[in-house]
């Protein structure tokens, strides 16, 4: 991919050569007048054209990864509304406080200086909903991601084929992950898995969805009924 990308800007500058020798060549100093506004078009052209490799290959690395909860099931113990969870807090030493301090001074110095009448954005609402599930990947599955990572688990409001349709449908995020050590949920610490794991994640979820599928990017795991009651935040 990245051979294409560096292929693909070599052949700009080629092109650009080229199109500078063409002009002057058939128009002369008239067609030089033309090159600046004949290169911002191409560079346009040239930057949609980039982005959207970027974006296919993005697209295609993550469809690689999801390949590993391919065909994967779930076994749901629990799923119930919780209270939005509270900002872990920082230890404070001396140099925190003087850090903290300022921070704060710095922050009151803005609210100061917003216009009165301003209306400051808030962000949106979210339900929480806490999930205490077991998810199983597939025995034999012909892939190179082998591991998994419960922190990328999605929520939509139907399943989805590709990952392009996830702006459309997604509907929940996890805001936290437990994982089963096998008498008790611990810490999220190494990120990735292979193979069997029980989770206790929290996701926070658009208001109002009384459905949802879980998906590790664009796989499928199986769809939830979410809890009816609205946490006020």
């Amino acid at each position: 991919m990245l051979r294409l990308i560096l292929l693909v800007i070599v052949g700009m500058f080629v092109a650009v050569g080229v199109l500078a020798v063409g002009l002057f060549h058939f128009w002369g100093w008239r067609g030089l007048i033309a090159f600046p506004f004949i290169i911002l078009v191409f560079l346009w052209v040239a930057i949609f054209f980039i982005k959207s490799l970027f974006k296919n290959f993005a697209l295609s690395l993550f469809t690689r990864k999801a390949r590993a909860l391919r065909g994967a099931t779930m076994s749901v113990h629990s799923i119930k509304s919780v209270p939005k969870p509270a900002e872990q807090e920082r230890e404070i030493d001396g140099t925190d406080e003087e850090s903290e301090d300022g921070e704060q001074k710095e922050a009151m110095a803005v609210a100061e200086a917003q216009p009165v009448g301003k209306v400051v954005k808030t962000e949106d609402p979210k339900d929480y909903v806490e999930l205490d599930v077991t998810i199983t990947p597939k025995t034999k599955v012909n892939n190179s991601f082998t591991f998994w990572e419960p922190s990328e688990l999605i929520l939509t409001s139907d399943k989805i084929k590709s990952l392009a349709d996830l702006e459309e449908k997604d509907i929940g995020s996890v805001h936290s992950v437990e994982i089963w050590n096998g008498s008790a949920f611990g810490p999220d610490d190494p990120g990735k898995y292979p193979g069997e794991q029980r989770l206790r994640i929290i996701f926070q979820v658009k208001p109002g969805e009384n459905t949802a599928w879980l998906h590790y990017y664009s796989e499928p795991i199986g769809q939830l009924n979410l809890p009816v009651r609205t946490i006020e935040v």
